[in-house]
């Protein structure tokens, strides 16, 4: 289905003894429009017709991955079967995850590729001293492409090791401190025990560390079939000065050679300017794949946060690439307990992000982040949890056109949820309610956030104590409708599997303008009403 129009129908007639399981294959026909998510509704029902299960999945019919990513990651690529490795696809597949970046899997950061081109490693350590198998990667990459997943290589853009002279990368290339050259910027990792004591750190703007940078990744890419580079910076670092002694903007640095990467290297580029630090450039400036961003509570804090960030991405996108945030919930319970992620924290982070156009990199081969270190131990995703992201997952793909991409517009207008007026913003105690539209479509869209009863807006809820909301029931909606309604929609992710509902309304009007009310089914933590003209 698309929203309430179906596409496509199959029925098969089957035998099912008690406790038995079996497959039934279906072909699905779909229309060949590009960019277009559909619902897949499965249901049973026995030889009185009466309804025993039913489940829901989805499909993304897209040319290019780049409008609707759904971004994940890879850290462990020790020597494994390619039985092994298709088992950890298949999970990320199963969230319909369709991008992955492989993250601290290259030699060193000045000299990605172990050995030569014609001669490459069969194995190697990383930063951390991790195994890499040579087999195993390129398996990987191979069985990604198989299931329409690109891969990126991790790397950061200004980065080299203790040694860097023995590679040919000269100090002149250098960020520093003072304008006399003689403190060079660095990443300490020096409390760490790894194979450097600290990341050196040179200047994207320079041409030589440009042509150096382009060079070794040409090589790396000449072995492993990545199909881009993910690039990495580290925030604002104070007062910087190239070796001349003149001050550098740096992130007014990155632009040049991200586009020489795309354009030299023929490859594709993902940049993270940190919590912001350089977003705009990267807007204006950069041939991107996606727009990709690491927050940290410093900047981004709260709920309402997350969604301001996505909205500024969405005004210079027009919804033409996807928006990506990298954002490591627990934080500090991994830190300190340890045990499982929070269930309340994540589903609220995640309804904030999808609602608001974006998607989570959170999920890969060791399960969620809790951290920038993706590779460390993390917390545990427990069985509740593992249910409910596979349901935000396919809620993502299957209204993936009322969530993103291009046409959507946001408007300023009230609604009430039992006479109470929603919130503006992610204000505590209320629900909050933000609307767009799709005029193209003529579809209004107004996105419910059940935060009447959770005990902060802070996403990142760091030692996991995000209360489960109490679920709001049967409760009276009325909406100021921008769009004239000829039917009213519901769909959650909590709720019936994220099946789309169609339910009884009334227009009218008065004094502030035409609206509709509507009983509202059903609001845990997160409730799409789809109004259509």
């Amino acid at each position: 289905k698309k929203l309430a129009q179906t596409v496509d129908e199959h029925c098969s007639d089957i035998s099912l003894d008690a406790q038995q399981a079996i497959t039934v294959d279906f072909q699905l026909t779909l229309p060949l429009v590009d960019y277009t998510g559909y619902a897949v509704e499965v249901y049973l029902y026995n030889n009185d017709d009466e309804l025993l299960d039913y489940d829901m999945s989805a499909v993304d019919v897209s040319s290019d991955w780049s409008r609707f990513p759904r971004y994940g990651y890879i850290t462990n690529i020790e020597e494994r079967t390619q039985e092994e490795s298709k088992e950890i696809l298949d999970r990320l597949r199963k969230h319909h995850i369709n991008g992955l970046f492989y993250y601290d899997i290259i030699d060193r950061h000045d000299k990605p590729l172990a050995g030569t081109r014609d001669n490459p490693a069969k194995e190697w350590k990383t930063l951390a001293y991790h195994n890499v198998s040579y087999d195993t990667l390129n398996t990987m990459i191979q069985i990604g492409h198989e299931y329409n997943i690109k891969s990126f290589v991790y790397n950061l853009i200004f980065g080299a090791y203790d040694n860097y002279e023995e590679n040919g990368v000269k100090k002149e290339w250098g960020l520093f401190k003072d304008k006399l050259h003689n403190e060079q910027d660095a990443h300490d990792l020096s409390s760490l025990n790894w194979e450097t004591k600290k990341l050196w750190i040179f200047n994207p703007a320079n041409k030589n560390w440009q042509d150096y940078y382009l060079d070794v990744h040409k090589d790396f890419l000449a072995v492993y079939d990545f199909d881009g580079i993910q690039v990495d910076s580290l925030g604002h670092r104070g007062d910087l000065y190239d070796y001349d002694g003149n001050k550098v903007a740096l992130n007014e640095t990155y632009s040049a050679l991200l586009n020489r990467i795309r354009d030299e290297l023929n490859t594709k580029v993902i940049f993270n300017p940190v919590s912001g630090y350089g977003l705009k450039q990267m807007l204006d400036e950069v041939d991107y794949d996606v727009a990709y961003m690491e927050v940290w509570p410093g900047e981004y804090k709260t709920y309402n946060s997350l969604k301001a960030a996505l909205d500024k991405i969405y005004r210079s996108t027009k919804g033409e690439r996807g928006s990506v945030l990298a954002a490591y919930m627990n934080y500090k319970k991994r830190q300190h307990q340890g045990g499982s992620f929070n269930t309340a924290g994540v589903n609220f982070t995640n309804a904030v992000i999808m609602a608001s156009g974006g998607s989570h990199l959170e999920l890969g081969d060791t399960g969620m982040l809790s951290s920038e270190y993706y590779p460390g131990n993390t917390l545990k995703i427990g069985e509740q949890l593992e249910k409910d992201l596979r349901n935000y997952y396919t809620f993502m793909v299957a209204y993936e056109n009322c969530l993103r991409g291009p046409g959507l517009e946001e408007v300023t207008t009230r609604t009430y949820l039992n006479d109470d007026l929603c919130s503006y913003d992610s204000e505590l105690g209320r629900i909050w309610s933000f609307t767009k539209l799709n005029r193209q479509e003529e579809i209004e869209l107004v996105h419910l956030i059940n935060l009447k009863t959770a005990n902060s807006v802070e996403w990142v809820d760091e030692m996991g104590t995000q209360k489960e909301p109490e679920v709001v029931s049967a409760a009276q909606v009325k909406h100021y409708v921008t769009l004239e309604p000829k039917a009213v929609y519901v769909a959650s992710p909590d709720y019936h599997e994220g099946v789309l509902e169609a339910v009884d309304f009334t227009a009218g009007s008065d004094e502030k303008g035409t609206y509709v009310t509507f009983q509202l089914p059903y609001l845990k933590y997160w409730t799409m009403v789809v109004i259509q003209k």
